[in-house]
């Protein structure tokens, strides 16, 4: 271990067998560097700063590659080297520009990491240490975890805002732009997500939020579970007291459509719903003869959209189709067609208009 000590924090902290002896991952290796560090007191501060480093820096529950971390550590190496403060100030309590940079993951309780593009040769991350603020000028999605377990996928030209509580008493976050959250469950604090004008509500679930601005829309989507919508608050004009706005309930396959300038909550569907009946075949898509009643409850139960109809008017009325690769609403469309109805998304559910089969 003799070349460790020509080594600085920076190279430290992109050691390999320095992080997992930091991390706890390499008990063998305790007595070799308590050795070491006897042998050289004089990089115990080094040591100090380095290990802070990894620490702050670690990663849980997310795969991510040696490359990533690499990258990671570099563009906060590059930040502070920049400033002439990594080489300069050895001491802990004067690592002021690394500590401005980590208090941010630190107060805020959740680690991020950087999916830089491999063109460039500087990082499209971005870090602004006073408002607690995550920005992805980038194109492309990167994920990160928050201290609760929420995993946060950040789209393009986004912007993720955690409020300084965030974990202690609530869940609240505040996104420009698009993001697809996949929330840890906790009925004592529900997760909450503010922009575009509205207020997503969530206790663990997964969906997806496109609140940029400039937009006209904001659009929320849900992929699993339930997710309660609602405008912000607003103060009256008499300003005296906040006005409550309705709740809406989604579902999976549903979405909730604000129209910014009218302040209106439209409720309705995904452009492509999902199959969510893992469970479902091609077989279970096979018709011959089968009443109406029975198609929509197999459609209504693979997709978890509620077909309303007038069971008893369709109560003649059967079907013999086989299908395999069309959409949900390719299949609404050969039924309607096969009994001659018609069909409108309302309120996040199908309403079928028909005449009868007598």
């Amino acid at each position: 271990m003799n070349h460790y000590n020509k080594y600085q924090v920076e190279d430290f902290v992109q050691d390999l067998r320095f992080r997992a002896w930091v991390l706890g991952r390499s008990p063998a290796d305790n007595l070799q560097w308590e050795e070491w560090l006897r042998q050289y007191p004089e990089k115990q501060a080094i040591v100090e700063e380095a290990k802070s480093l990894v620490v702050a820096t670690q990663i849980e529950k997310i795969n991510i590659s040696e490359q990533d971390i690499q990258t990671g550590i570099q563009a906060i190496l590059k930040r502070t080297e920049s400033k002439q403060v990594f080489l300069k100030k050895r001491k802990w309590l004067k690592m002021s520009a690394i500590a401005a940079c980590l208090c941010v993951l630190l107060a805020a309780g959740w680690i991020l990491f950087f999916d830089g593009n491999k063109e460039k040769t500087t990082n499209s991350l971005s870090i602004t240490s006073n408002d607690n603020a995550i920005k992805n000028k980038s194109e492309k999605p990167f994920s990160m975890q928050l201290s609760d377990g929420t995993t946060v996928t950040l789209k393009g030209e986004s912007q993720l805002n955690v409020a300084p509580d965030f974990g202690q008493k609530n869940r609240t976050v505040y996104l420009i732009g698009e993001a697809f959250f996949e929330v840890k469950k906790d009925a004592q604090r529900p997760f909450i997500v503010i922009g575009g004008g509205i207020v997503t509500k969530v206790l663990g679930t997964s969906f997806n939020v496109r609140a940029y601005q400039g937009e006209a829309k904001t659009l929320v989507t849900v992929k699993t579970g339930k997710v309660t919508v609602y405008q912000e608050e607003k103060i009256s004009k008499k300003g005296s007291k906040t006005v409550k706005t309705a709740q809406i309930l989604l579902t999976p396959n549903q979405q909730v459509i604000f129209e910014r300038e009218k302040e209106k909550l439209v409720k309705t569907l995904v452009e492509k719903p999902i199959l969510l009946d893992t469970q479902a075949t091609k077989n279970q898509f096979v018709f011959e003869e089968t009443p109406i009643s029975k198609v929509f409850g197999l459609l209504e139960k693979s997709y978890g959209i509620k077909m309303v109809y007038d069971s008893e008017l369709l109560a003649d009325c059967n079907l013999t189709a086989v299908f395999e690769q069309e959409t949900l609403y390719e299949k609404i469309d050969i039924i309607c067609e096969t009994i001659q109805a018609t069909y409108e998304i309302a309120d996040g559910q199908i309403v079928i208009y028909a005449k009868g089969c007598k």
